[in-house]
């Protein structure tokens, strides 16, 4: 470990140490973001510096999949993934999960993840003492230091699973410097829209009612050079309705009354995240949207949604509808469906719930 390497973290943990004695709720990505760097930065200055009453912290090898082929021993855990205007929370236990180039898939009824580690450049060990008790913890973090994805044991976990995997996937010696360095900040709304001429979206359009499976939607954006929001746009009043976003909290309270159960998926560029199942206990607090159940949290910010959207999508199973939500910059930050399987139609009651939504746009 370098002086400089040393030296820098030292500073991140007295400035860590100034934020939290004078607001000690702060949560971590909070810190980091008081403090203009990643909450990787933070994890790397506390397991450099191995400061007394900071978070004990292990890196880990890039066996990604490796890894995620040994999380069912934790048993009972919780999962999150989230991006800037979205967290989703989800208890249960890792059951089936395979890895192929560029992708982990694991696949459960309560524990459902699409991950892609291409993204992902930086692991952790997290043992952190709270009032509550030890939380113990396996985090996942990209190039920007940015979390991807996170695993969380509880009171059913197995710690000695969690220890013995800690320490089989440690990596000998502690992070380089490389992320002790400020933030970057990016914005994607800073790049040039594309513009799509007529030609592309008249093909555009016909290739999007040729859809035989949902999948098939991201190749088709790719093949044609189209962003998500682009497709949206382009495909007003023909696949596509805009949707007022207060109405996204009016689907979520109509389905919890109805206990018509849906599918919500929220991820980023380094993992997907699935819920199926009914929802519950909706709950607004000031600008946060929330579902707080006991296996399925979900934590919205209204205040970051800039568009909403009823879609739809061909397949061999019918015409396919989802609610998709997005942000300033024209990033997918929710999804949600009637819950289904495969070669099942949609369901009639989810929608209901789309059709009396349309209805109170009419209105």
């Amino acid at each position: 470990m370098s002086a400089i390497e040393s030296s820098n973290a030292k500073k991140l943990i007295q400035a860590w140490k100034t934020l939290r004695e004078s607001e000690p709720r702060l949560r971590m990505r909070d810190i980091a973001s008081r403090l203009n760097i990643s909450e990787a930065d933070l994890l790397a200055s506390s397991e450099i510096t191995e400061e007394q009453d900071f978070p004990k912290v292990k890196s880990l090898e890039e066996n990604w999949g490796d890894l995620f082929s040994r999380l069912g021993s934790l048993e009972y855990v919780m999962v999150l993934t989230r991006n800037e205007a979205c967290v989703h929370e989800r208890k249960g236990r890792f059951e089936e999960v395979s890895s192929g180039p560029g992708n982990i898939l694991v696949v459960g009824p309560d524990i459902d993840l699409r991950l892609f580690p291409g993204a992902w450049k930086f692991g952790f060990a997290v043992e952190e003492s709270k009032k509550e008790g030890v939380q113990r913890s396996f985090q996942f973090f990209d190039a920007k230091g940015d979390a991807v994805h996170k695993i969380f044991l509880t009171e059913r976990s197995n710690i000695k699973a969690w220890e013995d995997l800690r320490s089989e996937f440690s990596k000998k010696n502690p992070l380089t410097d490389s992320l002790l360095l400020p933030k970057e900040v990016f914005s994607p709304s800073s790049l040039p829209k594309k513009e799509i001429n007529a030609e592309t979206k008249e093909q555009f359009l016909m290739d999007w009612g040729r859809l035989k499976d949902t999948h098939e939607f991201f190749p088709l954006l790719r093949k044609h050079g189209v962003s998500r929001i682009q497709s949206m746009e382009l495909a007003e009043g023909k696949f596509s309705r805009k949707l007022d976003s207060s109405l996204v909290l009016k689907m979520l309270e109509l389905a919890s009354l109805d206990r018509i159960p849906i599918m919500v998926f929220v991820g980023n560029q380094g993992a997907i995240q699935i819920h199926t199942g009914e929802i519950t206990n909706i709950k607004v607090l000031e600008s946060w949207w929330n579902v707080l159940d006991p296996e399925f949290n979900l934590h919205l910010r209204s205040d970051l949604i800039s568009s909403s959207w009823i879609v739809e999508k061909p397949s061999n199973d019918g015409t396919i509808h989802s609610i998709e939500v997005y942000d300033e910059n024209g990033e997918l930050i929710v999804q949600f469906f009637g819950k289904r399987k495969p070669g099942q139609p949609e369901r009639t009651d989810w929608i209901g719930i789309l059709d009396s939504l349309s209805s109170s746009v009419s209105a």
